[in-house]
C-alpha cells in the first residue's frame, strides 16, 4: 500500500469571536503501488476537484460555509463529504496553525451526511 498527499494552505475566519488562522489541509488517497505509481490515483483528474472546494474555504467565515461550527474536525468532515466520490479517498487531516490537527478517516463517516 502507499499513500498519497495532496496539500493545501487556507486562510480564513471562524468562531464565535471571530479570528483567523492559517489552515494546512492534507487530503489523503491511499492504493496498491502498481508499477511505482499509486494504483489508480490521477493527479490531473482529482486535482481541479479538491482545488474547487478548498477555494470555498480560503479567505472566507468558514462558519458559513460549511453550515456548523468550524472546528478542524468539521472543517475534515466537510471536505470528505464534498470529495467522497473520488476513488481512494483514505483521510483528511486539517491544521489549526503548526502545533494541532486532526485527521479524520473517510471510512469513519460511512452513513453519516
Amino acid at each position: 500500500m502507499a499513500r498519497l498527499c495532496i496539500i493545501r494552505n487556507i486562510d480564513s475566519a471562524h468562531g464565535n469571536h471571530i479570528h483567523g488562522h492559517t489552515f494546512r489541509i492534507e487530503i489523503n488517497f491511499v492504493d496498491q503501488l502498481v508499477n511505482n505509481m499509486v494504483g489508480n490515483i490521477d493527479f490531473h483528474e482529482i486535482t481541479p476537484k479538491i482545488d474547487s472546494v478548498i477555494s470555498k474555504l480560503d479567505k472566507t467565515y468558514i462558519d458559513d460555509v460549511i453550515k456548523t461550527r468550524a472546528t478542524i474536525e468539521n472543517i475534515a468532515i466537510y471536505i470528505i463529504n464534498e470529495l467522497k466520490d473520488i476513488n481512494n479517498l483514505y483521510s483528511v487531516i486539517v491544521w489549526e496553525g503548526s502545533d494541532k490537527y486532526v485527521e479524520v478517516l473517510k471510512e469513519e463517516l460511512k452513513g453519516e451526511k
